[in-house]
């Protein structure tokens, strides 16, 4: 299991975040999600022992792994760039952790060539990392990553600089492989899709603290504060205290009825899995939401939106 109490990280006393707890179990993949400049990154850094913590405590099975030196703790960290050994083949970068185990070079030959399969590099060993795609050198930085049987593996937006589709296609069987392997692991993103596909749990960061954390439709549906409601639902607030999701909304139409109505301008029309959306700004308060419509619209035109029930107002903090 993996224990962060009271988490603390500040420079020049200023927090960059404060009072983070949480735990894991083992195979538990962790997302973390937040605007830039929350500490995201950071606090994986203070977790891999790069960064020094302000305060706070982190356990792996009940070991305490504050003061233990980065090079010997059992965590493993994949960066945004997979940083690659340049003169060392693909087997070779693989099989560079292992050297400091105690095993022969057979043996460490074998493992690498093992996980090189997995990820499904098998005929690649004896390439160079320049000659790799960018998505087979993120398969070889994670063989090498997992390679080493980790306690813990903390992923800092592995797949930042893939294209769309393959950064899908990516994440999905790195998904796979991590729950193969059972791996625990901590993945930090700033798309909320990406966390809510990749996390079993999802941590929001925010303002300097974690905000919220739980299963991400939860979250998704229950938000705690203002903060996460706005940042990580879909909708807008409608006062300090209370939130409408954006699947809550319709067109109203004359002569239907509803609880509350808002005023609203079409600003663009786009498509997605085969439906259509409205990017629309309301008129009161100029919040920006999209919806989902089922009659055709035109840029600029006017509609009324609004909620079918009170009830689909939710409170948060």
């Amino acid at each position: 299991m993996i224990a962060i109490h009271d988490m603390k990280k500040a420079f020049k006393k200023s927090y960059v975040f404060e009072s983070v707890s949480f735990t894991m179990t083992k195979g538990e993949i962790l997302s973390i999600v937040g605007p830039s400049g929350t500490g995201k990154s950071t606090l994986l850094k203070c977790l891999a022992g790069l960064e020094e913590m302000s305060g706070g405590s982190f356990y792996i099975e009940e070991k305490e792994m504050t003061s233990i030196p980065a090079s010997i703790r059992p965590v493993v960290m994949m960066f945004q760039q997979p940083f690659l050994f340049p003169h060392m083949t693909v087997l070779d970068n693989v099989m560079y952790g292992l050297k400091f185990q105690k095993r022969s070079k057979k043996e460490n030959t074998a493992k690498a060539r093992s996980f090189l399969a997995k990820v499904n590099l098998s005929d690649y060993e004896n390439f160079m990392p320049y000659e790799l795609s960018g998505g087979q050198q993120q398969r070889v930085a994670l063989a090498r990553a997992l390679v080493t049987s980790p306690s813990l593996l903390l992923l800092d937006e592995p797949f930042s600089s893939l294209d769309n589709a393959l950064r899908q296609e990516t994440r999905d069987w790195v998904k796979r492989l991590l729950k193969e392997q059972n791996t625990t692991a901590i993945f930090v993103t700033h798309d909320i899709e990406e966390a809510m596909i990749m996390g079993d749990r999802v941590s929001v960061f925010g303002e300097g603290r974690l905000q919220q954390i739980g299963d991400p439709s939860d979250i998704y549906y229950h938000p705690k504060s203002t903060f996460v409601a706005e940042f990580y639902s879909d909708g807008f607030m409608l006062d300090p205290s209370t939130f409408v999701h954006t699947e809550k909304l319709h067109v109203i139409k004359h002569g239907e009825t509803h609880a509350r109505s808002w005023s609203a301008t079409i600003l663009n029309k786009r498509m997605k899995h085969g439906r259509v959306f409205y990017d629309i700004k309301l008129a009161d308060n100029q919040k920006h939401v999209t919806i989902l419509a089922e009659d055709i619209y035109q840029v600029g035109e006017k509609l009324l939106i609004g909620i079918v029930k009170e009830e689909d107002v939710i409170t948060v903090e």
